[in-house]
């Protein structure tokens, strides 16, 4: 169990520090933006004392969850998949396995 939990964080890693599909970097700008301008728009309300109305009380937490959530999601997503790749240790690239077939 301890080698599958191992294997897991060290794959998360490895696709952590990967490239990310050009689509999918889109996707982490977008809603960055989103997250980000809720963060703003929230602290604007704090800080001038406004009260706001009940829907964006309501709404806020999603504008501001699920946005987060996507970019977590695709900031794991790798460029060509992790098939048939292993990583050289010493330079840290990423070296494909050739087929022998």
């Amino acid at each position: 169990m301890g080698e599958v939990i191992k294997q897991t964080g060290n794959e998360m890693m490895e696709r952590w520090h990967q490239k990310m599909p050009k689509f999918f970097r889109l996707i982490m700008y977008l809603c960055g933006m989103v997250a980000g301008m809720t963060v703003a728009v929230n602290t604007a309300f704090a800080s001038f004392g406004i009260t706001p109305h009940e829907w964006w009380t309501d709404l806020c937490p999603y504008l501001i969850g699920v946005p987060v959530g996507a970019m977590f999601c695709a900031k794991f997503t790798v460029d060509g998949g992790m098939r048939d790749k292993t990583m050289d240790k010493l330079n840290g690239r990423t070296i494909l396995e050739k087929d022998d077939n």
